[in-house]
């Protein structure tokens, strides 16, 4: 009787060897565990079979099982896979197991998977989304998926796999085959394994064979907590190389030098000169400006891929002239062809943008997701982006922006590196400061204040990419403009009024971009009883959120970037009379210093105020062994920011 009772403890009615058998043992395995706190589901099992087939070809293996531990975890009854379509990538097989409390046990459906083209880019693409979803999924269903890729990237034989996901994780694992194993045919190639970030976020490793290893009790990742670097940065990786001698595409990913050689290659056909018309006889810096303002009237940026290999091929620059569009590769190689009529030298750049910093030092992979162009220089042209290396000076230029001057980089590219690829190999440069174009923000309002009414006209005057205004303007003109102001930045009632009166030509990269708007705001200033009043805060800086939950540890380094700088002007003639609580204020805090100056002089039987304000921001990071001091750090800003705004904002109220 005592057996038959801890059986019973062990096998519930719920019977898991119904499920497939790589998935019983951690079914049975986790019966007698109590699952994570707060988990809307918890995965048993996540685990990932590689093998190379030979030819560039990857098989991928996926098997994952999961527990439904409370009802809006249902959710997770839906299992996705991603591909770039065509032969690059195929979905070869995908099952799925949903066994019930009940102990019935329901199969996917081939009714319930869906494939998807074109899933992901903006424009258009080859890429596939294949879906599959488990019917009649309940609070307690354990959820069996396994699928079965076959990977044939124009990059090469390369995968990664990420540990952490938005559920906690009992065991996860990862195996390479080399000449034998669960898939036939297999080739026996150089493989390269390698851990990226996995401290502090794992502490323990199981090393199983060939290279294979197992981690325990990962917990989920944090999805509430802002301000943290991208996942590229700091979440623990594991990328695999198999390095097929055979296959130049494989055989490139041993060193960064080869890659750089290979991307050199790539490009070198497609960058040849198309003779624009008007430019006959230019050369140097006279010819880089004309063909930077024919780059800026004549090419927009457009992703159109119909085929796997035009994410990292590039079209012919004669092609991109005809088009007259194209993505980042396409533009580059445009700019490159054009600058070889002018006489420069010219290699590709990679870079990573919105990535984090790329480190020279770590194992090649596909990690980059930007090109840009890089052009020897003999002498200097006096421009900011220019930057010396030991292979010489090059002029970095990226043609994907055209809103920003030639001889700048916009702020997308701070603190960044990009990777030249010459012939001979790569060139890491960091990129300087100095040529990154400023960011800054003239705000001026002038109007008047009756009773409560607020109305005016604002003058903007924006250098590089402060509010995105120049942006919004070449995309859709006023109406852009007016739309940004409203969604972003002014925070008016529906009540209120926005008419957007002039812009500048947004194509016109030799002085800041301008805009001019006329507002009225019915509560522009609100009066309570005891005479105080409440100035509306049109584009002043508002407090920034939270970045973590109170009583959460926290798990992510806090990074914050410097934004450029904003001079606000208001000068606002009121009926009645104002005074202001607070006439001046110098705050610092680890992520902006500003300055505030209130100046309320009689105006008549009213009074005309004057109002300044100027604030610096500035780049931060708190790494892994500082998170307090980071938190510390936050919070002291957003009561910074929300003092500033009740006390500046507040006036003394007279009668009219």
């Amino acid at each position: 009787m005592l057996l038959l009772a801890l059986t019973a403890l062990v096998a519930p009615a719920q019977g898991v060897s119904k499920l497939p058998d790589w998935a019983v043992p951690s079914a049975q395995a986790a019966q007698s565990e109590p699952g994570p706190q707060d988990a809307e589901a918890w995965v048993l099992l996540d685990r990932t079979e590689m093998a190379y087939t030979g030819g560039g070809e990857v098989r991928l293996r996926r098997l994952r099982l999961l527990k439904v531990l409370e009802e809006r975890g249902t959710r997770f009854r839906q299992y996705s896979i991603s591909g770039l379509g065509g032969k690059a990538s195929r979905v070869k097989r995908l099952k799925g197991w949903n066994l019930r409390p009940d102990g019935e046990l329901v199969k996917l459906d081939s009714d319930r998977v869906e494939s998807m083209n074109d899933a992901f880019d903006e424009e258009f693409s080859t890429s596939t989304l294949t879906s599959a979803s488990l019917g009649r999924v309940v609070k307690g269903s354990l959820l069996a998926f396994e699928s079965l890729e076959s990977l044939q990237s124009p990059i090469g034989p390369v995968a990664s796999t990420r540990l952490l996901e938005s559920l906690p994780v009992r065991t996860w694992e990862l195996e390479v085959a080399k000449s034998e194993g669960w898939f036939n045919n297999l080739q026996a190639v150089e493989i390269k394994i390698d851990r990226r970030h996995f401290k502090p976020w794992v502490d323990l490793v199981e090393e199983l064979p060939e290279g294979g290893m197992r981690v325990r009790g990962l917990p989920a990742l944090p999805t509430d907590e802002g301000a943290h670097p991208h996942g590229n940065e700091v979440l623990p990786v594991v990328q695999v190389r198999f390095l097929d001698p055979k296959l130049p595409v494989a055989a490139m990913w041993g060193s960064w030098d080869a890659y750089a050689c290979w991307t050199a290659e790539t490009f070198r056909t497609p960058c040849q000169p198309t003779g624009l018309p008007g430019m006959k006889g230019m050369a140097g810096l006279e010819g880089l400006r004309s063909l930077w303002a024919w780059m800026r009237q004549g090419l927009t940026y457009k992703q159109v891929y119909l085929s796997p290999e035009r994410g990292w091929v590039p079209e012919g620059a004669a092609e991109v002239g005809r088009k007259r569009y194209g993505d980042c590769k396409d533009l580059s190689a445009f700019f490159m062809g054009e600058a070889k009529g002018l006489g420069f030298t010219t290699a590709p750049a990679l870079a990573a943008i919105g990535l984090g910093y790329m480190d020279a030092d770590a194992s090649p992979f596909p990690i980059f997701n930007h090109v840009i162009s890089a052009l020897r220089l003999e002498k200097s042209l006096g421009l900011a982006a220019e930057v010396d290396t030991k292979q010489g000076r090059f002029l970095l230029v990226d043609p994907t922006d055209m809103g920003t001057p030639l001889g700048f980089l916009s702020s997308a590219h701070e603190h960044g590196r990009v990777m030249i690829c010459l012939p001979t190999g790569a060139v890491w440069v960091d990129v300087p400061a100095t040529a990154i174009l400023p960011q800054r923000l003239v705000f001026q309002l002038k109007g008047e204040v009756t009773g409560r009414e607020l109305k005016g006209s604002i003058n903007l005057k924006e250098s590089g990419g402060y509010w995105g205004l120049r942006v919004a303007a070449r995309r859709g003109g006023a109406k852009a403009i007016h739309d940004l102001l409203l969604r972003s930045y002014l925070d008016l009632p529906p009540t209120a009024s926005l008419e957007v009166e002039t812009i500048s030509d947004p194509l016109d990269l030799d002085r800041p971009f301008e805009a001019s708007v006329k507002v009225k705001h019915p509560e522009g200033f609100r009066i309570q009883q005891g005479g105080e009043g409440y100035l509306t805060d049109l584009g002043l800086p508002v407090v920034r959120d939270a970045i973590q939950r109170v009583g959460k540890a926290r798990r992510y380094p806090i990074v914050s970037y410097a934004h450029g700088e904003l001079d606000y002007q208001a000068e606002l003639k009121f009926t009645s009379t104002v005074k202001p609580f607070v006439e001046t204020q110098s705050v610092e805090t680890p992520f902006r210093t500003f300055t505030w100056n209130s100046h309320a002089i009689p105006h008549g039987t009213g009074t005309l105020l004057k109002l300044n304000f100027h604030q610096q921001t500035l780049p931060m990071r708190f790494g892994f062994e500082a998170l307090d001091s980071g938190l510390k750090a936050w919070k002291k800003d957003r009561t910074a920011v929300k003092t500033f705004r009740d006390d500046a904002l507040a006036f003394r109220v007279g009668q009219p």
